[in-house]
């Protein structure tokens, strides 16, 4: 877990990312439009954009020959598609494919990454009316790939995604500048990424970002700010979170799965097509957990595998890393289960907490015969065993039909009353 008290050292860093970012945020300011694409739906951002180009910018300072207005016509019309000025970003799109996307070395189109994704967005809010620049910019992006240099930027792969959909590579955390791990931090975040990092990896990366924006803030403009700045408070965010959360706040979401299922949906046969959703089996059951332990733990991942113990091997159904806990789900079709579900558990909590990564257990059980006589005895067997700090036991809700009913149950007809 990151340290909480980094927070302290990296408020000036913090500070110095906000004024980069603050001097940039300016109608038609390329730069400015980039850091509100990267962090304009972040309430932690809280910044009062003025990027938007407004009426007076498009009648005093535009100029469709002008690549870098183009651009920033392309970010505006891409965060606001029903701008009136989709004539005046045609007109700049027509007139940028004239050029030579390689004129100029330094100042051509294709060593300006951040200019080129605001005419890749530019294009693509434009849908159908602008397939042909959307054409010419893959083709740019192609020579790129050929001409060796696709990778002159951390931005450039961002562009390849907008651009054909390609996912973004995780970069190898060891060579990596703080930018380009401020940049893979942002798309695994907003799951663009193509690799998945071990959580390892993703801890080491945070903290590296952490430790170089503290020590060794470097930047070359409001963009890379925009991402550094993203990054750094999202990591602090969801540390500072971390640091509250204990395996017992878990358990305490779980507790609320029985009132939950209250919408569970299992109608009746006077539907003409009615909607019933079974939960027959253990994964059934995962699969609601997964729903949510990932609304509250952004963390949490399922069938993780655990190191090989003898001949065997193991995989948790859900660890969260941040707290250090597994949580394991079983499924119980009738009271004979519950000896067998405790014998189960009693055998994998060994294997499963001789994991460095792991210090705790909460066992989830889904009593799918609504034994619950047994609930007590096997909730205070399960407790006394080292590691376990919780057990869930809930019962299957009665508008779904048992594991082994095909039909749901029908309503008694009442009584009719006897004559006299």
């Amino acid at each position: 877990m990151v340290p909480v008290n980094q927070s302290l050292y990296l408020q000036p860093s913090l500070d110095r990312l906000r004024v980069a970012v603050l001097e940039q945020n300016r109608p038609g300011s390329v730069e400015g439009l980039v850091a509100h694409h990267v962090l304009g739906s972040d309430p932690r951002a809280n910044v009062e954009w003025q990027v938007g180009c407004t009426q007076t910018w498009i009648d005093t300072e535009f100029r469709s020959t002008n690549l870098e207005h183009v651009a920033a016509l392309g970010y505006f019309l891409w965060s606001q598609p029903r701008s009136n000025f989709t004539s005046q970003l045609l007109d700049g799109l027509g007139r940028m494919r004239e050029r030579d996307a390689f004129k100029g070395e330094h100042l051509s189109l294709a060593r300006n990454p951040t200019r080129l994704l605001g005419i890749v967005l530019g294009s693509l809010a434009l849908g159908d009316a602008s397939a042909e620049t959307l054409a010419w910019c893959r083709e740019v992006l192609d020579k790129m790939r050929q001409k060796g240099i696709a990778d002159c930027d951390p931005l450039v792969p961002y562009l390849f995604y907008r651009a054909f959909g390609t996912k973004i590579p995780v970069v190898p955390s060891g060579t990596a500048s703080l930018y380009a791990l401020a940049f893979s931090d942002w798309a695994i975040r907003h799951q663009m990424h193509q690799n998945e990092p071990s959580l390892q990896q993703l801890c080491n990366d945070r903290q590296s970002i952490l430790f170089q924006a503290a020590t060794d803030l470097h930047f070359e403009s409001a963009s890379q700010a925009a991402f550094l700045w993203s990054s750094v408070t999202s990591i602090l965010f969801h540390a500072l979170g971390a640091a509250a959360l204990q395996p017992r706040h878990v358990a305490a979401v779980l507790q609320n799965f029985e009132a939950a299922m209250k919408r569970w949906r299992w109608d009746g046969d006077e539907l003409q097509k009615p909607i019933r959703w079974p939960v027959s089996q253990e994964r059934e059951v995962q699969d609601i957990l997964w729903l949510i332990l990932r609304s509250y733990f952004p963390d949490v991942v399922d069938e993780d595998t655990l190191p090989k113990l003898g001949h065997s091997t193991y995989k948790a159904d859900f660890g969260i890393g941040s707290l250090k806990l597994i949580i394991e789900a079983k499924f119980a079709s009738s009271k004979d289960d519950f000896k067998k579900i405790e014998k189960e558990i009693q055998e994998d909590c060994i294997p499963y907490l001789r994991d460095l990564r792991y210090e705790s257990l909460i066992v989830f059980i889904y009593d799918d015969s609504a034994s619950v006589q047994e609930h007590d005895t096997t909730r205070r067997a399960l407790l006394e065993i080292p590691g376990i700090v919780d057990v869930v036991i809930v019962s299957r809700p009665s508008q779904l039909a048992p594991k082994f009913s095909a039909q749901p149950a029908r309503k008694r007809s009442p009584k009719r009353p006897p004559r006299i």
